[in-house]
C-alpha cells in the first residue's frame, strides 16, 4: 500500500512532465469533431490506445491544455499519473482511492466544477477497471486513460466497461502531421502548385524513410526505432507473459517484419521460425498483434468461414521501424509503398483485406459498412508497360467481378487517369491518401 506522502510526491514530480508541452506537435486527431465531443460532451470514459512511443502521453499533454482554454479552467482541475514510473510498481485498484485522496488534499480542486483525470499506460494496474467504473459514475469526473496492450486493455473493457468507454485509437504520424512537423502547413491549393507539389514529393520521400514515431522525427535518431521494437518485444510479450523461448519469439517477430506485404499461413510461418506448437505459435502472433506492432488482414470474402482459413496479410505499424530492423536483400520500395498505404486507410477506420479470386491477386479491398467502397493496388513505379499492364490485369477483371466503375493504383508520385474497357482507372501518389483528413 503506497503512501498518502509518497503519492503526492510523485503527482507533482509527474505534473513538471505533464505541462510541459513546449514543442509539442499538434495532432490531427485533435481538430477531429468526433474526439472532441468525446471529450467535452460525453460521461464515457475515453480509451486512447496505440502502440508504445506513439504520442499518447502527449495527446493527453494537448487534451488538457485544450480543455483548460475552452473551459476556463486552472491546473488544480486535473490529475495526471503515469503508471509506467517504476515508483509505483506496485500500485494496485486498493490504491486509486489513496490517490484521488492525495490529489484533493493536494490540489483542493473546486468540486462544483469537472475534474479530468488522467491514467497513463493503465494496463500496468491490475483491475483498474472496477474503480474507474465507479468513477464514471460521479459526474465530477471524466476519465481519460491511455494504453499499450490491446488485449489487456479489451478484457477490462469488455467485462466492467462495455457501454462505458469509447477507445480512441492512436498511430505514429501521419504523412501530413510529419508535414507540419517538418513546417509545411499543407492546404488544398498546394496541390495546384508546381513548387509546393514538388517540395511535398521530398518529404514523403523522407518520410519513406523515417516513418512516423515522435521522436524519431524531432531528433532524426532512427536507432530509436530499433529500441523501441525491442521493448516492445520484452516489456509487453517477454516479462509480461513469461515467455521461456525469448529466441524463437525473436525470431518470430524479425521473420514478420522482413516478410510485410505477404499472405502468410500459420503452416508456413512455423516450418519457417521453426516453432512446432501452433498453439504457442498462435498465442505469440496474438501478442505481437496486441502490442499493435503488426496488423493482419484477411482475404476478402463473403464467407466468414473462408476469411479464417485463408492466410492473413501482414503489415507493420511504422515503416520507419521496418527500414530498421527487417533482413531484406533489397529495398523493397514496393512493399514499403504498400505498407503505407495500409496505415493511411487503417487510420482513417476502415475495413481492410486483400483480394484473391478468379481476377487473381488485389492489394485491398477497401469497405466501409461491410460495402466495397474502393479496389487498390500499390506499385512504386507505374511507367513501365510491362508493370503497368500486371497491375491493371487483375485490377480490372476485379472491377468487373465486384461490379466497381472504378479502381484505384497508389505510386510513389505517378499521376493520371485512364478509361479502360468503360471503367476509370485512377493512378494517384500514395502522399495524397495523407491529404484528406
Amino acid at each position: 500500500m503506497l503512501t498518502k506522502n509518497s503519492l503526492k510526491e510523485l503527482l507533482l514530480d509527474q505534473e513538471k512532465y505533464f505541462l510541459d508541452i513546449k514543442g509539442a506537435y499538434e495532432r490531427d486527431i485533435l481538430d477531429n469533431i468526433n474526439f472532441r465531443d468525446l471529450i467535452f460532451k460525453t460521461q464515457e470514459i475515453v480509451i486512447i490506445s496505440g502502440i508504445r512511443r506513439c504520442g499518447k502521453s502527449y495527446l493527453m499533454r494537448l487534451a488538457w491544455s485544450l480543455i483548460k482554454k475552452e473551459k476556463g479552467l486552472d491546473n488544480r482541475q486535473y490529475l495526471y499519473i503515469n503508471f509506467e514510473d517504476e515508483r509505483i510498481m506496485g500500485f494496485n485498484k486498493d490504491d486509486f482511492s489513496s490517490l484521488i485522496e492525495s490529489y484533493m488534499e493536494l490540489k483542493q480542486p473546486d468540486l462544483n466544477k469537472k475534474i479530468y483525470l488522467f491514467f497513463d499506460e493503465i494496463q500496468n494496474v491490475k483491475n483498474w477497471d472496477k474503480f474507474l467504473n465507479r468513477l464514471r459514475e460521479d459526474s465530477t469526473y471524466k476519465v481519460i486513460i491511455s494504453g499499450s496492450n490491446a488485449s489487456l486493455l479489451s478484457n477490462e473493457i469488455s467485462t466492467f466497461l462495455t457501454g462505458r468507454s469509447i477507445t480512441v485509437n492512436l498511430y505514429p504520424f501521419t504523412f501530413r502531421e510529419f508535414m507540419n512537423v517538418r513546417g509545411f502547413k499543407f492546404e488544398k491549393q498546394d496541390l495546384f502548385d508546381l513548387n509546393n507539389k514538388v517540395q511535398i514529393a521530398k518529404l514523403f520521400n523522407d518520410y519513406f524513410d523515417t516513418g512516423g514515431f515522435p521522436e524519431v522525427i524531432k531528433t532524426g535518431y532512427k536507432q530509436l526505432l530499433q529500441e523501441y521494437f525491442q521493448n516492445i518485444i520484452f516489456r509487453d510479450i517477454i516479462a509480461r507473459f513469461k515467455i521461456k523461448h525469448e529466441f524463437s519469439l525473436r525470431e518470430l517477430a524479425n521473420f514478420l517484419a522482413s516478410n510485410i506485404g505477404n499472405n502468410l499461413s500459420i503452416k508456413k510461418i512455423g516450418s519457417l521460425v521453426g516453432i512446432k506448437n501452433i498453439t504457442t505459435l498462435k498465442n505469440y502472433l496474438s501478442y505481437l498483434k496486441n502490442t499493435f506492432l503488426f496488423y493482419f488482414i484477411p482475404k476478402f470474402s463473403y464467407s466468414i468461414k473462408e476469411q479464417i482459413y485463408n492466410p492473413d496479410k501482414v503489415y507493420i505499424a511504422d515503416i520507419g521501424m521496418y527500414n530498421e530492423i527487417s533482413f531484406r536483400f533489397s529495398e523493397n520500395k514496393g512493399k514499403k509503398l504498400e505498407n503505407i498505404v495500409f496505415l493511411e486507410f487503417l487510420k482513417k477506420d476502415y475495413q481492410i483485406y486483400y483480394g484473391y479470386d478468379a481476377f487473381g491477386d488485389i492489394d485491398f479491398i477497401i469497405c466501409k459498412n461491410n460495402r466495397i467502397i474502393e479496389l487498390a493496388q500499390c506499385c512504386y513505379e507505374i511507367e513501365r508497360a510491362e508493370t503497368r499492364e500486371r497491375e491493371l490485369k487483375s485490377l480490372i477483371k476485379a472491377m468487373a467481378f465486384y461490379k466497381m466503375k472504378e479502381g484505384s493504383i497508389y505510386t510513389f508520385d505517378f499521376e493520371s487517369e485512364e478509361q479502360v474497357d468503360g471503367m476509370l482507372i485512377k493512378y494517384i501518389p500514395a502522399w495524397k491518401l495523407s491529404l484528406d483528413k
